[in-house]
């Protein structure tokens, strides 16, 4: 096992082969793991709808609101266990964990999310296993990239090649997994390495679900009617009701989850308590708890199954299932409810048309198709996911024009209402937003000045190897700014410098000197660079120190300062200003 991890590390460190085994690694594991995902959540919904169900019933059918309680009461123990991570919607923890919290993630997160989530969608929770799936991949990336002790940003990149294979393989849609990783996780414009690397974990990740569960799309043949371009305009509507819905949603939701907060009772039968509440809903409509895929299959291949009035109450009775299950506590996510709901209003317009103008031959199951799109596009603010999505699960090309129309109308109409998505309403209601500069705003007026420390040891760059080696041998640094004969800096060394040429050390040691082995990337700080863009460099070079000169001129070293103690000033400016907003 030594020798494995030894000759991974030296391939990883060859920039180029070392990326795709990364993250083939990455899409294959994810791949996998979103299969056994797949197969126990079908096999435990199976069991659950085929026998406690079905038992239940034989006494009362009034009996089966008990059956989404049960699955609120079975994750008790976890709750007890880990009461911090398990409760609620947890992409925006999930969020919080890459962008604010050193992007690490743990192991044992992939076995109970795979657990609690099952445990919640089998036993009628309205929930989806989307976002549950993306944090268990993520959670491979960064477990990998602890692996090999990479720096953040690039546990980060490690972290959306995860979500990507997950999501991918989830939904037998690569193009889709690839942008639901940069637009809702990484929320940053990607490298073309990076997107490489994403790229390449998406496909094996959906190639192994293909292997499993074949390469039709996760729907099944959609087809998809456009008889006129005058449509378009039906369409435009169609994205402006969407609009409105999805900030409704976003609204209730977090509504929801703070009145079950702000319940008096032990937050641990907050979920069982939701669980009787979906149970009573589901006695309305058995179809508006649970995943509820067979609704978009409905919609998207037989709509007049359902009149247009039963669309309707399916859309109002999911928003409040999915707020209570995943409000109270339920494991879940929300992308599979925003399809359902997206889907259920595009059929109930669709309906709607054609119960008013029937000489216009509206085929309602198109409009569930765009619908279904063009919600997930205003409730997670990520339009180009929900686009490529639509065309991968249709293989229709035609399908592009109406989606993107009533997708980018819709995100309007969401976003003028709501700037923030699903994902990130939560956390900037706590004065953190993800998205545009709002948040480096709190770092712009701070400068490094309080965070230098100015005990440190400089080496002359004319020191050989050996006499370097043993003063480390001696000292109680670990970082060393090198300087010239000027006493200017010319780079920064440490033990990591040197520990590939110690072996030669009887041979080189005196022939060797630090200006040969200094890294030829020279990174400094001016005293007064604000704490913003000293985010901004570590984040860059993935340096766990860089040294401080006093001028661009001279560049004579006054101090260091340390990436961990830079991150930890910025959470600390977070959280003080999250406190104000709070008390505010």
């Amino acid at each position: 096992m030594f020798i494995i991890k030894i000759l991974l590390k030296k391939l990883y460190f060859n920039k180029m082969l070392g990326d795709v085994i990364i993250a083939s690694f990455i899409g294959i594991t994810a791949g996998f793991i979103s299969v056994f995902f797949h197969f126990a959540l079908h096999s435990a919904s199976h069991f659950v709808h085929h026998t406690i169900e079905t038992w239940l019933a034989h006494y009362s059918p009034f009996l089966l609101v008990l059956v989404p309680a049960l699955g609120g009461l079975c994750l008790l123990p976890f709750a007890l266990r880990y009461p911090s991570e398990i409760h609620g919607f947890g992409m925006p923890r999930f969020l919080m964990n890459i962008h604010f919290r050193g992007a690490t993630l743990k192991i044992r997160n992939i076995p109970i999310k795979i657990i609690t989530s099952i445990l919640t969608i089998a036993t009628g929770g309205s929930a989806g296993v989307e976002g549950p799936i993306a944090q268990i991949g993520g959670t491979v990336g960064s477990v990998t990239g602890s692996f090999f002790k990479a720096g953040t940003n690039r546990v980060k990149m490690l972290i959306a090649c995860g979500v990507a294979a997950s999501i991918g393989a989830q939904f037998n849609a690569p193009i889709a997994g690839v942008l639901f990783a940069q637009e809702i996780v990484i929320i940053q414009p990607l490298q073309m390495n990076t997107f490489a690397m994403i790229v390449i974990s998406s496909g094996i990740g959906t190639a192994i679900s293909r292997i499993y569960y074949s390469s039709a799309p996760l729907f099944g043949s959609v087809t998809y009617s456009f008889h006129s371009y005058y449509e378009l305009a039906l369409y435009s509507i169609l994205g402006i009701i969407i609009g409105i819905i999805a900030f409704i949603f976003i609204r209730f939701y977090y509504f929801t989850e703070g009145f079950f907060t702000k319940l008096p009772i032990n937050k641990h039968l907050k979920p069982v308590i939701g669980g009787l509440c979906v149970g009573c809903i589901g006695l309305i409509h058995h179809s508006a708890i649970g995943e509820g895929y067979d609704v978009i299959h409905a919609a998207l291949s037989s709509p007049m199954k359902f009149t247009a009035s039963v669309f309707f109450l399916l859309i109002i009775l999911k928003i409040i299932a999915t707020s209570i299950t995943l409000g109270s506590g339920g494991v879940g996510g929300m992308f599979a409810p925003s399809l359902v709901i997206g889907a259920t209003i595009g059929a109930a317009f669709g309906a709607s048309i054609n119960m008013f103008f029937p000489a216009w031959h509206i085929t309602p199951e198109s409009y569930a198709l765009v619908g279904m799109g063009s919600f997930l596009a205003a409730a997670t603010h990520a339009p180009m996911t929900a686009i490529f999505l639509l065309f991968e699960i249709t293989n229709n090309y035609v399908v592009i024009l109406p989606i993107m129309f009533s997708s980018v109308i819709g995100l309007i109409i969401a976003s003028h209402f709501c700037p923030e998505s699903l994902d990130t309403y939560g956390l900037a209601k706590q004065g953190i937003h993800l998205h545009g500069e709002k948040i480096e705003h709190l770092l712009a007026d701070k400068t490094i000045t309080s965070l230098i420390h100015d005990d440190f040891h400089v080496m002359p760059e004319n020191t050989t190897l050996r006499e370097f080696i043993s003063i480390l041998s001696n000292s109680q640094y670990e970082y060393y700014p090198c300087v010239d004969h000027n006493q200017e800096l010319t780079g920064m060394l440490s033990f990591r410098h040197v520990r590939q040429i110690l072996f030669h050390e009887k041979y080189l040691g005196d022939l060797c000197i630090l200006k040969e082995i200094v890294s030829p990337d020279l990174v400094y700080f001016l005293p007064n660079v604000s704490l913003k863009k000293a985010v901004q460099v570590f984040q860059l070079k993935e340096f766990a120190v860089i040294p401080v000169v006093d001028s661009i001129e001279n560049k004579r070293v006054i101090g260091l300062v340390h990436h961990k103690e830079v991150i930890k000033e910025y959470n600390r400016t977070l959280l003080l200003h999250q406190t104000h907003v709070a008390q505010v």
